[in-house]
């Protein structure tokens, strides 16, 4: 059976959690899908909000996101850091977007929410909220 947890990366967090035209949708999202996404992506998520408001809502939005019932966060490792290493010869991203798309293959993930177009190269079907 195929799974139906979709990939959640960092931009989606990023504007569900700051003020712009496009909260609301990735909010609802966040809210109401079974989402899956990496530590790494809760890292930018945190770097970035953190920039744009402030350390405290940074905080408070990772610490909320691991209790989010519906969502599940793989660690990075070395084994998915690896695994992501030998991908960059066919797809030639960015490390942190390699990581990304492999937490996603690995998981069976079906999609991953983005709205970064560079994963439009790839096997998995971006969507946005």
């Amino acid at each position: 059976m195929k799974s139906t947890t979709k990939f959640l990366d960092s931009n989606i967090i990023i504007y569900a959690f700051t003020k712009n035209k496009l909260k609301e949708d990735c909010r609802a999202l966040i809210r109401s899908e079974e989402l899956l996404t990496n530590t790494l992506v809760l890292v930018e998520s945190y770097s970035k909000i953190k920039a744009i408001v402030d350390d405290m809502q940074a905080k408070t939005t990772i610490i909320n996101l691991y209790k989010q019932p519906n969502i599940k966060i793989i660690d990075l490792d070395k084994n998915l850091l690896f695994e992501a290493m030998k991908r960059y010869q066919k797809y030639k991203l960015k490390i942190s977007d390699l990581i990304h798309y492999t937490t996603a293959l690995l998981n069976n993930c079906p999609e991953i929410v983005s709205y970064d177009k560079h994963f439009d190269v790839l096997e998995i079907k971006r969507t946005t909220p």
